[in-house]
């Protein structure tokens, strides 16, 4: 992937980030949630400081392979929150 990666931070309507970080992490996909030092951006964008994102830090030493792993999971854990949610 390279030597210098991105960090993605996001939030979901309707769904508070933690809930989203603590289903990854059961399954061994590890995240995190806040403002990650970066509060007054949070902050001007509207989210809740209480909730702040979610936030996916990749090292250059991952596999295109476990990125695209990451974020299937990601797309299936959010699915499985808003059928939750209806």
């Amino acid at each position: 992937v390279g030597e210098r990666v991105p960090t993605v931070s996001f939030t979901v309507d309707g769904i508070v980030p933690e809930t989203i970080v603590r289903q990854m992490n059961g399954e061994n996909i590890f995240l995190w949630s806040g403002h990650n030092y970066a509060w007054e951006i949070v902050h001007q964008l509207g989210i809740p400081a209480e909730h702040g994102v979610v936030r996916i830090g990749i090292a250059h030493y991952n596999t295109a392979a476990e990125i695209d792993e990451t974020l299937e999971s990601v797309h299936r854990v959010i699915a499985m929150l808003r059928q939750e949610r209806s």
